[in-house]
């Protein structure tokens, strides 16, 4: 199966801002792969911070963004991998997570990790089907 690599233009471009050698989508057959996507700003590519609600939102903002790029949806997301930096803020990440889908909740991972050097608690990535 041939890998494709979709450029999403602002969100592509913050990404190699933060310096990760990575696309943010990639197509593999009629399924989308996102990079884990930080809380980014999909209007200006800037790092949104605040509390994680807010950085939540910007998060899944930008992957609804980058799957519409591919042709699909966060409707058709199948799995999502949830980063976050500290345990005790999956309440708030929960919270405007299950605002994100209508038609059931996708398969879900969710893990603590150390905390990275840039200014954001949350990474989200998932894979979705097209069409």
């Amino acid at each position: 199966m041939r890998r494709e690599i979709i450029e999403v233009p602002v969100i592509s471009e913050a990404i190699r801002r933060l310096g990760a050698p990575t696309s943010a989508l990639a197509r593999a057959g009629d399924m989308l792969f996102t990079c884990g996507m930080p809380p980014i700003d999909v209007t200006t590519g800037e790092i949104v911070g605040g509390d994680i609600e807010t950085q939540t939102r910007a998060a899944m903002e930008a992957l609804a963004v980058t799957l519409r790029h591919g042709g699909s949806s966060l409707d058709a997301v199948i799995k999502a991998t949830i980063f976050v930096t500290d345990p005790a803020l999956m309440a708030g990440v929960n919270a405007v997570y299950r605002t994100y889908f209508s038609d059931g909740f996708p398969a879900r991972t969710s893990a603590a990790i150390r905390p990275w050097p840039l200014p954001f608690d949350i990474e989200i990535e998932c894979v979705a089907a097209i069409g």
